[in-house]
C-alpha cells in the first residue's frame, strides 16, 4: 500500500517522505526510485529552447539525496566529459544508475574512465553518429567495457565502432539483450556476441545485409533459448524459408515475440501457427496469408502486425479470438472486408491501405469496418483515409456508439461539422483529426461538449474555417487537456497564442506549426509561451 502511494510522488516530496522512518527510506529507495521515468540530461531546454550549461545541469543532480536510476545523457561537444563536473557526478551516482543512454560525439577515453562506476548498470544505450570504423580505438575501452559486470541489455543505435571491434570485452557480462537499430550489422560482429552470450541470450534486434546467413547463425547454437526476435534484411534475396522454419523448430519452446522485417514466402507463413503455437505477438509481411483459419489455433497470439498485398481470399469465417492488438497494412488498392470479421475480440486497431484519391471504397468494407470494431477501445484509421459520404452513409455504424472509445485517430480529405456531430464519446481520451478542412466553430462546440474528458486534440489542415475562437472554446472548456498539436491552421494568429497562455493551466506538450497566420518569430513565441508553468515539452515553427 505504502508503495503505491508514493509512486504518485514527485521524486523532490520523495526525500521528504523518506526522512519519516527508515523503513520508508527502504522502500523508496528499493521499489520506487528504480520505478520512475527517464531524467533527460540536454543542453537545451525542452520548453525555452535556450542553452543550458551542461556543468550546472550535473553538479544540481550531484546535490540530490537520491540520485536517479535512469538518466539520458545528451553529451553536445567533446569537451563536456573531461569536465570535473562530469567526472563528479559519475563519481558519486554512478554506482546507482541502473539504465543509462549516452548521446555522444564519440565513444572517448574521458567518457570511458566514468564507466567503472556504473558497477550496478544494468541496461546501457549508446547513440553517436561520428565513431569511425578505422580509427584508433581508446587505450581504455578494455578497462570500461570489463567493468560492466552487472549489464544484461545493451542496445546500439547507429554503429559504435569502438565498440563492435571490442565486443569480447563484455564476455563477464549476463546479456540477456541484444539491440542493433538503424545500421546493418556484420556477421562477424554479431558472432563474438552470440558465441559468448548465447546462453543468456533471450532478446535479439538486428538488422543484417543477408537474411540467410544470420538464420544459419542462430541455428548453429543448441543452447539459445530466445523469447523476443526481430530481424530485418536489407534488400531482395533468394528465399530463406528453409533456414526460418528450422529456427522455427529450434526456438518453439520459449518463442513469445517474432518480428520479420522482410518479406516471407508463403511456405513460411503457413509453418509460422504449426511450429510456434505459443506465439504471444507476431509482426510479418507476406503477399497473402492462405491458410488464415490455422491462425485461430495460435490461443496465445495477443499483438498481431500484418502488411499483406492481398486479402481478398480471406475467409470471413475465420475467428482468431486471441487476438485484441490488430495492425493492419494492405497494399493492394481493393480491400476485402471479410478480414474484419475474423477478430471479435479486438482493442486496439490500426488500419492503413492504399492512399488512392479516385478510389472510392465498396461502402461494403466502410460498413463491416465500424460495426466489427465498435468495441475497441484505441481506433488508429490516419491511414486509411475516408470521404465523408463513406463514414456518414446510411447503415454505417457512427463513431458515437463505440461506447469505449478512449483514443480515435481519424482522417477525412472532406471533413466538415457533420463528422463532428457523431462524436458524441463521453469516454474519449485523445483525439488526432488529420484532416479537417471544412471544420467551423459549429463542429468545435460540439465536440468540446460531447468529448469532455479529451487529454490530448491533434488538429491539421483548415485553410480558413477554423479560427481564433474556436482555439479559445477549445482551451476554456478542455479543463483535462495535457497535449495540443495544432498543424497547417491557416486561420490561426497570435490571439491563439493568448488564449493558449490564459486557460491552459495543466498543458504538458504542445505543438504549433505551419500555423501562417501567427506571424510572431519563434523566439518571441517560445518567450511568451514559457509561462505556462506546466509545460514539459514546446515545438513551435
Amino acid at each position: 500500500l505504502l508503495g503505491k502511494i508514493f509512486s504518485h510522488l514527485p521524486v523532490d516530496e520523495l526525500v521528504t517522505v523518506s526522512l519519516v522512518c527508515t523503513a520508508w527510506s527502504d522502500i523508496i529507495r528499493s521499489f520506487i526510485l528504480p520505478k520512475h521515468p527517464v531524467l533527460h540530461l540536454r543542453p537545451v531546454h525542452p520548453v525555452t529552447h535556450q542553452l543550458v550549461p551542461m556543468e550546472t545541469l550535473l553538479m544540481e543532480q550531484c546535490t540530490k539525496p537520491y540520485p536517479r536510476c535512469h538518466v539520458k545523457l545528451t553529451i553536445p561537444n567533446k569537451e563536456l566529459p573531461q569536465t570535473t563536473e562530469f567526472q563528479e557526478y559519475f563519481r558519486r551516482q554512478g554506482s546507482s544508475l541502473k539504465s543509462l543512454a549516452l548521446q555522444i560525439p564519440e565513444l572517448s577515453e574521458e567518457v570511458l574512465q566514468v564507466f567503472p562506476t556504473l558497477c550496478n548498470l544494468e541496461k546501457l544505450c549508446v547513440i553517436s553518429e561520428s565513431d569511425s570504423a578505422y580509427g584508433a580505438i581508446p587505450g581504455n575501452l578494455a578497462t570500461g567495457l570489463r567493468s560492466l559486470k552487472c549489464l544484461r541489455h545493451l542496445k546500439l543505435h547507429l554503429p559504435t565502432y569502438s565498440i563492435l571491434r571490442s565486443l569480447s570485452m563484455l564476455q563477464a557480462a549476463p546479456l540477456v539483450s541484444l539491440t542493433f537499430e538503424r545500421f546493418e550489422m556484420e556477421l562477424h560482429h554479431l558472432r563474438v556476441l552470440v558465441n559468448d552470450h548465447h546462453g543468456t541470450l533471450r532478446e535479439l534486434t538486428v538488422r543484417v545485409e543477408e537474411m540467410k546467413p544470420l538464420l544459419m547463425l542462430l541455428n548453429s547454437y543448441e543452447k539459445l533459448r530466445l523469447i523476443k526476435l526481430n530481424l530485418k534484411s536489407g534488400g531482395n534475396e533468394d528465399d530463406f524459408s528453409d533456414a526460418l522454419i528450422e529456427l522455427y523448430d529450434r526456438q518453439s519452446a520459449q518463442l513469445r515475440s517474432l518480428t520479420i522485417g522482410s518479406e516471407l514466402s508463403l511456405r513460411a507463413v503457413d509453418a509460422l501457427p504449426k511450429k510456434l503455437p505459443d506465439l504471444q505477438e507476431l509482426d510479418i509481411i507476406a503477399e497473402s496469408i492462405n491458410n488464415c483459419r490455422a491462425f485461430g489455433e495460435m490461443r496465445q497470439l495477443r499483438r498481431l502486425t500484418m502488411c499483406l498485398y492481398d486479402v481478398r481470399a480471406w475467409d470471413e469465417t475465420v475467428a482468431i479470438e486471441s487476438v485484441s492488438d490488430l495492425s493492419l497494412a494492405v497494399t493492394f488498392p481493393l480491400i476485402s472486408p471479410a478480414i474484419f470479421c475474423s477478430f471479435p475480440n479486438l482493442r486496439r486497431l490500426y488500419l492503413e491501405d492504399v492512399d488512392d484519391e479516385t478510389l472510392m471504397r465498396d461502402i461494403v468494407v466502410v460498413r463491416t469496418l465500424m460495426e466489427k470494431v465498435a468495441r475497441v477501445r484505441v481506433l488508429d484509421l490516419e491511414n486509411f483515409v475516408f470521404r465523408e459520404r463513406e463514414i456518414l452513409n446510411d447503415g454505417v455504424l457512427r463513431f458515437e456508439e463505440m461506447e469505449n472509445l478512449e483514443c480515435l485517430k481519424y482522417s477525412c480529405r472532406d471533413m466538415s461539422d457533420a463528422s463532428l456531430l457523431t462524436f458524441t464519446l463521453p469516454n474519449l481520451r485523445e483525439l488526432c483529426l488529420t484532416h479537417c478542412p471544412n471544420v467551423t466553430f459549429k463542429g468545435v462546440s460540439f465536440l468540446v461538449r460531447n468529448c469532455p474528458l479529451l487529454e490530448r486534440l491533434h488538429l491539421e489542415s483548415n485553410k480558413q474555417e477554423l479560427r481564433d475562437d474556436c482555439i479559445g472554446l477549445i482551451t476554456r472548456k478542455l479543463i483535462r487537456l495535457r497535449g495540443l498539436v495544432l498543424v497547417n491552421l491557416r486561420a490561426l494568429t497570435i490571439a491563439s497564442i493568448e488564449a493558449i497562455i490564459e486557460n491552459c493551466f495543466y498543458l504538458q506538450d504542445l505543438t504549433i506549426t505551419h500555423c501562417v497566420g501567427i506571424t510572431m518569430d519563434k523566439g518571441e513565441a517560445i518567450a511568451k509561451l514559457a509561462v505556462v508553468s506546466s509545460l514539459k515539452n514546446l515545438v513551435y515553427s
